[in-house]
């Protein structure tokens, strides 16, 4: 079976994940835990790591696919009425994204190219592998760029993302 598709596209999502994992390593506390348009920065991440790990799965059956259970009080909604008394700091954020990071690495084992054109839910075509793929890494990028931009407006120098995404050994 030809994996040439799929690793091209494993390869992006790897690279979109890690730019995923590094914003959370280099925002500062303060930023973390404070509301910009009304949306908990965190609560932002939340958002988007959430529907990672919803979306990046090998069965869409009934099945457990969450790979850390946070409490029913922690919503997607990025615009609830009430962040009050809710708060996932940013290591708990890392264990989350760790791993959903060992999750990922196994679909990605599991799939081939023929399987990409596979639709996920019974017969609609509108959601097979590559679109779910590809929709996830549309949707952490833009949020990406969204919290990057209230990164830069607060002052967080563009040097930190670099010093983060230099290859090793330059």
């Amino acid at each position: 079976m030809s994996k040439l598709v799929t690793e091209a596209l494993r390869n992006q999502f790897d690279s979109t994940f890690h730019m995923a994992v590094i914003l959370v390593d280099i925002c500062p506390e303060k930023i973390w835990a404070s509301s910009y348009n009304e949306v908990p920065f965190w609560q932002q991440v939340f958002h988007y790591v959430y529907y990672i790990d919803f979306w990046m799965r090998e069965k869409y059956d009934d099945s457990e696919w969450r790979t850390m259970i946070f409490d029913d009080a922690y919503t997607t909604d990025l615009y609830a009425a009430s962040y009050d008394g809710l708060f996932i700091s940013k290591e708990r954020m890392r264990e989350y994204l760790d791993a959903i990071q060992i999750k990922t690495a196994g679909v990605f084992d599991h799939l081939n190219d023929e399987k990409l054109g596979t639709s996920v839910f019974g017969n609609n075509p509108q959601y097979t592998y590559a679109d779910v793929i590809i929709g996830q890494i549309r949707h952490i990028m833009y949020n990406i760029g969204y919290l990057n931009g209230i990164l830069r407006e607060l002052g967080l120098p563009e040097s930190d993302w670099y010093a983060y995404n230099e290859p090793e050994g330059s």
